[in-house]
């Protein structure tokens, strides 16, 4: 998985005094959120020598332990701590504060614990028995057929499957996954391999 990006927090008009918490935001991808993982991040900072008052830029790492189904604005905070550097002596690093951002999905909604995605069809195929295969977060893939039972699709209609969306506190259990089914046209058909439809906004 790619390295969370870091940039400082937004809403703070000055950066931190002497000793006062440093927030980042952490940026990860919705995979990220939806497996959980751990994270060696690396924090550039200006400290101050004890004694010396002279100031010198450190690079201090620190480890996250990426829960699953963890929310945007989630906060890890880190305490003050002592760090022993070669040439320099004992640095006190201030605290530090991760905020949880979610970088936006190419094709799922978050809602909360749940999970939306939009399959685009023609109208002509909503008539037929269809096999949908949707890629889940986590690499495996779900197949549901379409069109069972005398079931009628329109545009905008949605199917519900549980246990299908993100995990709920780390698991085992998650919510819920929606998807809705949008036309791309309201008449022409086309042929699609093997009767299957695995396209999405």
């Amino acid at each position: 998985m790619p390295t969370p990006s870091l940039q400082r927090h937004s809403g703070f008009g000055r950066g931190p005094g002497p000793g006062e918490d440093h927030q980042y935001e952490m940026e990860l991808t919705l995979e990220e959120l939806f497996t959980g993982g751990t994270r060696e991040l690396t924090v550039p900072m200006t400290v101050s020598h004890p004694q010396t008052r002279s100031r010198y830029r450190v690079e201090p790492s620190y480890t996250v332990d990426v829960v699953a189904g963890w929310k945007e604005g989630t906060r890890i905070s880190f305490p003050k701590r002592v760090v022993e550097y070669p040439q320099i002596g004992k640095m006190q690093l201030p605290p530090v504060t991760f905020v949880v951002t979610q970088r936006r999905h190419p094709y799922f909604e978050r809602i909360g614990d749940d999970l939306l995605i939009k399959v685009r069809l023609t109208s002509a195929q909503a008539k037929k028995r269809l096999t949908m295969e949707i890629p889940l977060l986590d690499g495996t893939k779900f197949s549901f057929v379409s069109g069972m039972r005398g079931e009628r699709i329109e545009h905008g209609t949605m199917r519900e499957f549980p246990n299908k969306g993100m995990p709920i506190k780390g698991g085992p259990k998650r919510g819920k996954l929606f998807v809705q089914f949008q036309f791309t046209d309201r008449g022409s058909s086309f042929n699609h391999p093997r009767g299957s439809a695995s396209m999405f906004y």
